[in-house]
C-alpha cells in the first residue's frame, strides 16, 4: 500500500512538474510574439511570472536581463544586474551573459567594468562580433586606439565584411599607427562589399591625401562628390584639394628654374629630386576631421579620418552593436548571428 502510494505521489510530481514545463514553454512563446510586436513591458511581466513558477530558469533570466537593458529603464538595472549574475552562477561558460553585462555598464557609464565583461564574454567566444567591436569602440574612445587594434583584426578575421570595425580599423591605421597601405586595404574592403559606403570613399580619398597623391584624392573625392552631394564636407574637401592642385600649377609655371628643369610636378608631389613637398593641405585647412556634420573646417587639429556618418558619431554609447539573434534563440543557442545591426 505504501509502495502504491509512493507512486502515485511519483507520478503526481511528474505531471505537476510537466504542466509547469508546458506553461513556461506558452509563456515563452507569448514572449516571443510580444516582443516582435515590441510590447517589451508585457513581455517582461510574463517572463517576472515565469520566474516565479521557476526562479532558476536560465532562459527567462537571460531573456528578462535583455528585456531590462534594452527598455533603457535605470531604475530596473539592478535586477537585471543581478539577474545575469545568477545566471554566471549556473553557467558559467555562456558568452552572452557577460555581453550583457557588458551592455548594462555600458548604459550606467560603467566602462571599466564594461571592458573587463567584454574581455570575458571574447574568451569564451573569439568570434563574438559584437562584443569585439564594442570592447574596440570602447577603447577607442578611451584613448587606447592601439589596444583596440588587435580586437579590430580580431573581428575582421571572423567577419571580413563588418564594415564599422573596417572603418574604425582604418581610423587607426592612418592616425595613430601611420600605416596607409593598410588603411587603404581596410576602405577598398568596405567598397568591395558596399560600393556605395560614401564614408569608406571619402576615407580611401584621405590615404590619398596623406600620401601627397592629390590628383588621385580630386579623383576620388569627385566621385565621392557625386554619390554623396549633399555631403558638405566632401565637397568643402573637394575644393581644398583643388585648390592645392591650382596653386602647384601656378607655380610650376611662375617659379621654374635651372635646377628644376629635370623635375616633374605629379599629383601635388615633386618627383626626380631628392625633395618631397610638405603636405599640400597644411596652409588649406584640415581636409579629415573627426567632428560632427557642420562643424567649423578652420579650426586646426591633428588630422583624422572621418568616422562618423550622417546618422552616427564617434560616441561609442551610441554606436554600441547588440547581437542580431532574437533574444530567446541567444539563450538557447549560446552563440552569435551572422547579420548587423547597429553600426
Amino acid at each position: 500500500m505504501i509502495i502504491i502510494i509512493i507512486i502515485i505521489i511519483i507520478i503526481i510530481t511528474i505531471i505537476i512538474i510537466i504542466i509547469i514545463i508546458i506553461i513556461i514553454i506558452i509563456i515563452i512563446i507569448i514572449i516571443i510574439i510580444i516582443s516582435k510586436q515590441g510590447r517589451a513591458q508585457q513581455a517582461l511581466a510574463y517572463l517576472d511570472k515565469a520566474l516565479e513558477m521557476d526562479p532558476d530558469h536560465q532562459q527567462a533570466l537571460l531573456n528578462s536581463a535583455v528585456l531590462i537593458q534594452e527598455s533603457g529603464s535605470a531604475e530596473l538595472r539592478p535586477l537585471a544586474y543581478q539577474r545575469l549574475l545568477r545566471l554566471i552562477q549556473r553557467d558559467p561558460q555562456n558568452e552572452r551573459v557577460y555581453f550583457n553585462l557588458g551592455m548594462i555598464a555600458m548604459d550606467d557609464r560603467d566602462y571599466r567594468n564594461a571592458e573587463k565583461w567584454f574581455r570575458k564574454a571574447i574568451e569564451l567566444k573569439e568570434d563574438f562580433r559584437s562584443a569585439l567591436f564594442n570592447l574596440a569602440l570602447l577603447l577607442t574612445d578611451d584613448s587606447r586606439p592601439l589596444e583596440a587594434a588587435p580586437f579590430l583584426n580580431q573581428l575582421v578575421k571572423h567577419h571580413p565584411d563588418h564594415v564599422k570595425g573596417l572603418i574604425l580599423l582604418g581610423d587607426i591605421y592612418i592616425n595613430n599607427i601611420k600605416d596607409l597601405d593598410a588603411a587603404e586595404k581596410c576602405y577598398e574592403r568596405i567598397l568591395a562589399v558596399d560600393p556605395g559606403n560614401v564614408q569608406g570613399l571619402h576615407n580611401l580619398c584621405v590615404v590619398y591625401v596623406e600620401r601627397g597623391e592629390l590628383t588621385a584624392a580630386e579623383s576620388c573625392l569627385s566621385r565621392a562628390h557625386i554619390m554623396a552631394p549633399h555631403e558638405d564636407y566632401i565637397l568643402r574637401h573637394l575644393k581644398i584639394v583643388r585648390t592645392r592642385l591650382a596653386k602647384f600649377s601656378q607655380m610650376q609655371q611662375q617659379h621654374q628654374h635651372p635646377q628644376h628643369s629635370q623635375q616633374d610636378i605629379q599629383g601635388g608631389t615633386v618627383v626626380g629630386g631628392s625633395e618631397r613637398t610638405a603636405n599640400p593641405l597644411e596652409s588649406e585647412g584640415v581636409i579629415s576631421e573627426d567632428t560632427e556634420e557642420g562643424s567649423d573646417p578652420s579650426v586646426n587639429k591633428p588630422k583624422k579620418t572621418v568616422f562618423i556618418t550622417k546618422n552616427s558619431d564617434s560616441n561609442s554609447y551610441k554606436n554600441t552593436e547588440k547581437p542580431p539573434a532574437s533574444i530567446v534563440e541567444a539563450s538557447l543557442k549560446h552563440s552569435e548571428g551572422t547579420s548587423d545591426s547597429i553600426s
